[in-house]
């Protein structure tokens, strides 16, 4: 078992410039929105259907489970962090090609998302899609990851003829 865990570190270890990559350039818009948003002093209308806006996601996935406090804040954080750790352990197993395709794209959102936590007590959401009374819930970059990632996996197991070819 350690050793199954050395060699899939290893095999992460080739991820990790993308990790990096895709967590920097999350961060980089959330500091330039959060700056944007902070000077407009309120939403930004850019099309009649997609609107710039700053939301505090204090809780999970859309807004579930609000936590006010710090500690909540870090009980959520630790439990995504674990989260992570347990997704990337069972894509390893499955050999599924699309594993760590998608592994990244989510690890990067998920770390990104925690890293709000831990500095603002809740996460930074700014796109708002919204057409006439139908209206998306607020997002940022890194929930694009994580739902990319998600989708990528999903695929991978729905045709799984595709899958046969294990990482290496």
């Amino acid at each position: 078992m350690i050793i199954e865990n050395i060699n899939f570190l290893s095999r992460l270890k080739r991820y990790t410039l993308h990790i990096c990559a895709l967590f920097l350039f999350d961060r980089l818009t959330k500091v330039y929105l959060l700056n944007v948003l902070n000077d407009n002093k309120g939403p930004i209308n850019l099309t009649d259907f997609f609107d710039l806006v700053l939301i505090w996601n204090k809780g999970i996935s859309y807004g579930l489970f609000p936590q006010d406090s710090y500690a909540g804040q870090l009980i959520i954080s630790g439990l995504s962090f674990l989260i992570c750790l347990w997704v990337l352990k069972i894509i390893n197993n499955s050999g599924n090609k699309f594993g760590m395709i998608s592994s990244v794209l989510i690890i990067s959102g998920a770390i990104s998302n925690i890293m709000d936590r831990v500095i603002y007590s809740a996460v930074a959401d700014f796109f708002y899609f919204h057409i006439k009374n139908f209206s998306w819930y607020v997002f940022n970059v890194a929930d694009i990851y994580i739902v990319m990632g998600l989708f990528i996996l999903i695929y991978g197991y729905i045709y799984p003829n595709i899958n046969k070819k294990e990482f290496s």
